[in-house]
């Protein structure tokens, strides 16, 4: 595959790129449903070790509130899985008292446990304009990804549902990079697999540690605006804005 610029249309302006990163949670997957979905699981589980007693502590801990209130800037929203798990060790620790390596067990198997039971086709929902964005720019050359703070496990069985997952050139998660979002490793690992430069990938996100992932690695940050107050917080950072991964178009090159 041909290494060379080619234009991209993104809300209406042209971007010579070379590849394009998709953020998952909330870009490409209604964040608000897996939200829900994955806390009833999680919740249910910590209940289950902490007392019900506890599970206010829960949500106070995640920052989530069923059915839907949701702290954008808070744990559940962009906290990496191995952070979540630290960080209910934590809470077990203080409500529980337990001895600290009891507490990092038992806050890692009702992650674990929850997983287990997760139904990939149920806890992620499509946003309009995926999956076909992604054959749409592979069409066209551009080379094509995955940039997400969700295991590679779980991010790998949603593109293989998404019927994706076998023309994508990379897909980063937590696992592969030393620091996660918002610092620049995914980026410059998905550039270094691709043998090009930073300024030649387009990052499309919905949280502002995607902005700040892509602006530190020299990437151009795109926001899609996906909640009240979300165009504010993504401007601050974003080369560009968009309301819908729709507004993704490629360019023919007389264009």
């Amino acid at each position: 595959m041909s290494h060379s610029l080619k234009n991209i249309r993104i809300g209406g302006k042209t971007i010579p790129a070379q590849a394009v990163g998709f953020d998952k949670d909330g870009t490409l997957f209604d964040a608000v449903a897996y939200w829900r979905y994955i806390d009833r699981l999680r919740l249910a589980n910590f209940v289950s070790a902490a007392g019900a007693e506890h599970a206010v502590e829960w949500s106070k801990t995640m920052g989530f509130y069923a059915p839907d209130r949701v702290d954008y800037q808070g744990v559940l929203a962009l906290a990496s899985t191995q952070e979540e798990i630290i960080l209910v060790a934590g809470l077990l620790y203080r409500l529980m008292g337990w001895p600290w390596p009891r507490c990092r067990e038992v806050a890692g198997k009702i992650f674990a446990d929850a997983d287990d039971a997760m139904t990939i086709s149920e806890a992620f929902r499509p946003q309009a304009g995926f999956p076909d964005v992604i054959p749409m720019l592979k069409n066209q050359g551009f080379h094509v990804g995955i940039l997400t703070s969700d295991s590679y496990r779980r991010t790998k069985a949603c593109m293989e549902q998404s019927g994706v997952v076998g023309i994508l050139d990379f897909l980063i998660t937590p696992e592969q990079v030393e620091r996660g979002k918002p610092e620049p490793d995914m980026v410059h690992k998905a550039c270094s697999m691709l043998g090009i430069e930073p300024s030649g990938m387009v990052v499309v996100g919905d949280s502002v540690v995607d902005m700040q992932m892509a602006k530190k690695a020299g990437a151009v940050a795109v926001g899609l605006v996906t909640h009240e107050g979300s165009r504010q917080a993504l401007s601050q950072d974003a080369d560009f804005l968009i309301e819908s991964l729709r507004e993704i178009k490629v360019l023919a090159p007389t264009e």
